[in-house]
């Protein structure tokens, strides 16, 4: 079954370097099956292996055209990936140390923000040698710390 379309989590992904101008063309294929109209998705729809020089302002004016953009920022998409990241951890559609590898990750490009500082440390974990948690024990501090950030980061 296809996902319902969600321009915030494109835009979160293009923000944080996780989608490239070689996806613009689904992504604006999606939005206008999703009812969405306007020059710039068009033109997008239809790029043949475009890279950043062909999507640039199109993009942009793409999202005007969608109009219901929430992810405005860097800082906002971070955020918004983290508690997508949290939640897929939580719900075992993603493994808790492969999880939290991401979180670090996450961290590291919003400057280490308390919210996600400790997924660095667990996501080091494993690396300790014998001074390193059991599975079981570090996948356990790992759900503990998804549900607690999906707990205080509003989403």
């Amino acid at each position: 079954m296809k996902e319902t379309f969600n321009p915030d989590s494109f835009v979160a992904k293009w923000y944080c370097s996780k989608v490239g101008p070689e996806d613009m063309p689904l992504f604006a294929a999606d939005a206008l099956e999703a009812g969405y109209d306007g020059p710039a998705l068009r033109r997008l729809a239809g790029l043949i292996r475009p890279t950043s020089r062909d999507v640039g302002g199109l993009f942009l004016a793409a999202l005007l055209e969608i109009g219901k953009v929430k992810i405005q920022s860097k800082e906002q998409a971070i955020f918004s990936l983290s508690r997508e990241t949290a939640a897929d951890i939580l719900q075992g559609r993603v493994d808790p140390v492969r999880g939290a590898e991401i979180l670090a990750r996450y961290a590291g490009m919003l400057g280490y923000p308390a919210f996600l500082v400790e997924f660095l440390q667990l996501s080091e974990m494993p690396h300790w040698g014998e001074y390193a948690p059991n599975e079981h024990q570090l996948t356990q501090e790992i759900l503990a710390q998804a549900r607690e950030l999906l707990d205080h980061i509003p989403g």
